[in-house]
């Protein structure tokens, strides 16, 4: 059953992907995006093309999403990029790797219906893939993590599931171009200054488990860094590092 009332007006949504040869990921997610139960007429998608050598842009096409291209290399830059192509009200934001469930836009959409002050909203994410252990315990390390920054008033969402509207991205600055890596981070961070940010629990996508590349060790390390400097530093999270 659709959470879209009959005779509710719709926000159109643009949702932006950045892609850097992404062939192996990217049909499954603009498959979950087809499949999405919010009106089709309602909502944009965007692959920006970020330097790809592979058949990222070709799939992209395939699936009726618009490509645009951002030429250097650079997560932030190729989410900006987005952001200057997206004809919506709102922007909403998810990976190449990444899985949203049908009623994701829809939830999205009512978040920002029935609170007009809202700026942007986030949830979490599960690992759809590596064994059931790793899923457990990355699973619990993220989610405890957004949910003591936000209970701190100091949000920190994802770039596989977060949207907001599109004055407040621009208020906020938009995109850290100049960041290698956590743009997302950033901008969680600088919304947080200028516009009210909700954590919505139930808004969970299912993303694939390359982050553990980094190694358990180093990924639990960098999350308590991470906690210790904004409960006693009052500055932002450490960014996550670049996972291909």
């Amino acid at each position: 059953m659709s959470l879209w009332s009959t005779g509710r007006s719709e926000i159109f949504v643009s949702v932006i992907i950045p892609a850097h040869n992404e062939e192996r990921y990217l049909g499954a997610c603009l498959e979950a995006l087809r499949r999405q139960r919010y009106p089709r007429s309602r909502f944009e998608v965007i692959v920006v093309d970020n330097a790809s050598t592979d058949a990222t842009p070709k799939i992209a096409r395939q699936f009726g999403a618009l490509v645009v291209i951002e030429p250097r290399m650079s997560i932030g830059r190729a989410r900006q990029r987005g952001a200057k192509a997206a004809q919506g009200e709102i922007f909403a934001s998810t990976d190449a790797d990444t899985i949203v469930p049908p009623d994701w836009l829809e939830r999205i959409a009512l978040s920002f219906q029935r609170d007009h002050e809202l700026g942007a909203v986030f949830g979490p994410f599960r690992y759809g893939d590596g064994t059931a252990l790793e899923k457990v315990f990355l699973w619990y390390l993220y989610l405890g993590l957004m949910m003591a920054l936000h209970a701190l008033g100091r949000s920190c969402f994802s770039g596989n599931n977060y949207a907001v509207r599109r004055e407040a991205f621009w208020k906020a600055g938009g995109c850290k171009v100049s960041l290698p890596a956590g743009e997302d981070v950033d901008l969680s961070w600088r919304l947080s200054n200028v516009t009210k940010v909700a954590f919505d629990r139930g808004l969970i996508v299912h993303t694939s488990a390359r982050r553990r590349g980094e190694g358990y060790g180093r990924i639990l390390w960098r999350t308590v860094r991470s906690g210790l400097r904004v409960i006693l530093m009052q500055r932002p999270p450490y960014p996550l590092p670049v996972i291909r």
